[in-house]
């Protein structure tokens, strides 16, 4: 699946609305992001559209489905959304243009009703990657253990919270059980990122990146409009804007 921008690694409980942010009876999200830049003034503008994705959400809050979507309006590809009795997704139904199921993700749920495996098969029905969650004492995410097909570990993040329930850091561990990456964030008073700094320990010489967030709302809270910005020494340099078009009940 693609990943929205402009957020973070959300402690997923399938609950979708939360999962996803959101506040108030979201119905439809239409989002495009754009490629962002500077014109020959300085003046923030709005480059070629990459992505275009619209998530539908049934009125108790749970997601109906997303369609990629290309440029050119063309359906790339659907995932369509099950739910059982308690609203915890189960089952992404992922299907091309065609309607052809092209591959499933199944959610796994321990006895307290908390997500504790997803996994991703092929059109073939066949394994292609495991995520294993581990939670702390409060329910939240501690750790994500990503696993090929065979389910060997490649890559672990362990996750630190900061006391608003924020992620304050996620440390990042190759198949080796390597420190390779460290990942810490700053917020907004909505609790948005408003800076990402991803120092990568992978070179002989560490390196660091800062990726900051500019924000619109509307009424409800929700982000409607963000652009993403990498600093260049004390310059901003833009890279992406998203647009939301939020349809509420």
């Amino acid at each position: 699946m693609l990943t929205a921008l402009c957020g973070t690694a959300a402690a997923q409980s399938g609950r979708d609305l939360q999962d996803d942010e959101l506040h108030g009876t979201v119905k439809r999200i239409d989002s495009r992001m754009y490629e962002a830049r500077y014109d020959l003034s300085d003046n923030l503008e709005r480059g070629e559209q990459l992505e275009h994705l619209i998530t539908e959400y049934k009125q108790n809050g749970q997601r109906r489905s997303q369609t990629y979507l290309s440029v050119a309006e063309d359906i790339i590809f659907r995932t369509r959304y099950k739910h059982d009795g308690f609203g915890l997704t189960t089952l992404e139904h992922i299907v091309d243009n065609q309607e052809h199921v092209v591959g499933r993700t199944y959610y796994v749920y321990d006895a307290e009703h908390t997500l504790t495996e997803i996994y991703v098969e092929d059109a073939e029905r066949q394994v292609e990657s495991r995520l294993q969650l581990i939670h702390d004492a409060e329910g939240r995410i501690s750790q994500r253990s990503y696993n090929d097909h065979r389910n060997d570990v490649f890559k672990r993040e362990v996750y630190t919270y900061n006391p608003d329930g924020t992620i304050n850091k996620a440390v990042v561990y190759d198949r080796s059980k390597q420190k390779v990456q460290e990942k810490r964030w700053e917020y907004d008073d909505k609790g948005y990122p408003t800076s990402y700094t991803l120092y990568d320990y992978t070179e002989e010489e560490p390196e660091m990146f800062v990726t900051l967030y500019q924000r619109e709302y509307d009424a409800h809270g929700n982000w409607i409009r963000c652009t993403e910005y990498d600093m260049l020494g004390d310059r901003m340099i833009p890279t992406y804007t998203t647009v939301r078009t939020i349809e509420y009940f």
